[in-house]
């Protein structure tokens, strides 16, 4: 499975295998998701599958209890060009009970790939290739 970001007409286009899907914007809050929104947004969906996947093994219709995710990347060090800090806001029903939303959070927090790979240390390896 591969993302590929292609620039075509003055603009970024993000394909998946599916196709195009989205483009891409160099700053925040624009027509297009920037960099960073693609970032939080990585990880707040990776957080939104990771709850649905615990309610659908509880047996818990997800569908009756909507939810929300909301995440903030910040830059805590500004002398490093880099996002360290991520706030990740999760709005459930008031209708579950207390001990059950606890037992989500910690499992969600441990559950989500994205979370994972940005608490470790990751190896990223930029080569050029040629189009054929």
């Amino acid at each position: 499975m591969t993302t590929r970001i292609q620039l075509m007409n003055g603009q970024n286009e993000i394909y998946n295998e599916a196709g195009l899907q989205l483009i891409g914007s160099n700053g925040p809050n624009q027509s297009g998701l920037s960099p960073k929104e693609l970032l939080e947004s990585a990880l707040g969906l990776c957080v939104s599958i990771s709850l649905q996947k615990t309610l659908e093994n509880d047996r818990i219709e997800f569908e009756r209890f909507p939810f929300s995710v909301e995440v903030t990347a910040r830059k805590t060090d500004h002398e490093v060009n880099a996002y360290t800090n991520f706030k990740v806001l999760v709005k459930l029903p008031a209708t579950i009970e207390p001990e059950y939303k606890e037992k989500l959070i910690a499992i969600v927090e441990q559950a989500c790939a994205i979370s994972n790979s940005l608490k470790s240390e990751v190896a990223i390896e930029a080569v050029e290739y040629h189009l054929s």
